[in-house]
């Protein structure tokens, strides 16, 4: 099957395809990088840009506000599990902080601060997580943080307050959270 390519919105083929290699998530309430205007293109041509892509072993996969692509060849099964059952921790860890963290929450890295420092069933939490060693409860904060800026789950929204927003993409967490039990 021949695809015409300037039918695909050609000015964002080659941004599109950046994000793939990446292994990033296109999000529709993102303000970063034209993000959410990546995101309204796809969803002008998706079915055009799922077949486009298939060929090379990509597949479109689209969730509530945000879009990402999975490889069609088998993944590192250890290390995606081991990914996961980190953010599985960090999600249990934030929703400890409020119940109501998730998609399109907005915070502070001085408020989530304030909370752990002054709960021990918080601290305790963090001292527990193997994926993240850190000599005090900023430094811990903050490699959570960046670990889901860098992942495209988290955007910050204000720097001089380091204030961030939860991305639709967290849902992808979020899902995972929802199947499994926490045990203490």
């Amino acid at each position: 099957m021949l695809i015409n390519t300037d039918e695909l919105l050609p000015q964002h083929i080659q941004r599109i395809y950046q994000e793939i290699l990446k292994g990033n998530f296109i999000n529709e309430n993102s303000s970063k990088n034209g993000n959410s205007e990546l995101y309204e293109a796809i969803v002008s041509k998706e079915s055009e840009l799922r077949a486009y892509f298939k060929p090379i072993g990509y597949i479109l996969i689209r969730r509530e506000g945000y879009f990402y692509f999975a490889h069609d060849g088998a993944p590192d099964s250890v290390s995606a599990l081991e990914k996961i059952v980190d953010y599985i921790d960090i999600a249990h860890f934030l929703r400890t902080v409020d119940a109501n963290f998730g998609v399109g929450y907005r915070f502070s890295l001085n408020s989530i601060e304030n909370h752990l420092n002054a709960n021990l069933e918080l601290q305790e939490q963090a001292q527990k997580m193997k994926g993240i060693l850190a000599k005090d409860n900023r430094e811990f904060l903050e490699k959570i943080i960046d670990r889901l800026k860098k992942d495209g789950f988290v955007e910050e929204i204000n720097s001089a307050n380091s204030e961030f927003i939860i991305l639709n993409s967290y849902d992808y967490i979020e899902a995972f959270l929802n199947e499994v039990e926490v045990y203490e």
